[in-house]
C-alpha cells in the first residue's frame, strides 16, 4: 500500500514556475512549469520563461485538444499533448502535460522549431 504524500510523478529539478492564466480544454489553468533546460538544450534555442509563456498562451489558450497519450503513476496520471502552430512567424511544436497531482498547472516539456 502506498503512503499519501509520496510524489509518484517525478519532475526535473530545475523547473521554472510562472503564473499564467490560460484556458485549455474548457478549464482555467493558473501557472506553467517550464523545463527551460530541456527547451534550450544544446543551444537549439534560447527562450526565456516569459517568451515560453507567451508562445504557450498563443498556441493553446481557448483550445480544445485530445491528449496524444497518458501515463499512470500509481493513483496519479499525466495527459500529454502536442500542438504545432505558427507564432512570431516561426512554425513551432509544443509538447506539454497536465497531471492530476497539480491540476491547475500546465507542464511545458519542450518547444522547438519545425521545418
Amino acid at each position: 500500500m502506498l503512503e499519501r504524500g509520496i510524489d509518484l510523478i517525478i519532475r526535473p529539478d530545475e523547473l521554472e514556475i510562472i503564473e499564467a492564466k490560460i484556458e485549455f480544454n474548457m478549464k482555467e489553468f493558473m501557472s506553467l512549469e517550464v523545463d527551460l533546460s530541456h527547451i534550450n538544450k544544446n543551444g537549439r534555442s534560447c527562450y526565456s520563461v516569459l517568451e515560453v509563456k507567451k508562445i504557450v498562451a498563443t498556441l493553446i489558450d481557448g483550445l480544445l485538444l485530445s491528449p496524444s497519450g497518458e501515463k499512470e503513476f500509481g493513483d496519479e496520471f499525466c495527459s500529454y499533448f502536442v500542438k504545432t502552430g505558427e507564432v512570431m512567424e516561426k512554425k513551432l511544436k509544443l509538447v506539454f502535460c497536465i497531471c492530476s497531482d497539480k491540476p491547475d498547472c500546465i507542464g511545458v516539456i519542450t518547444l522547438y522549431n519545425v521545418r
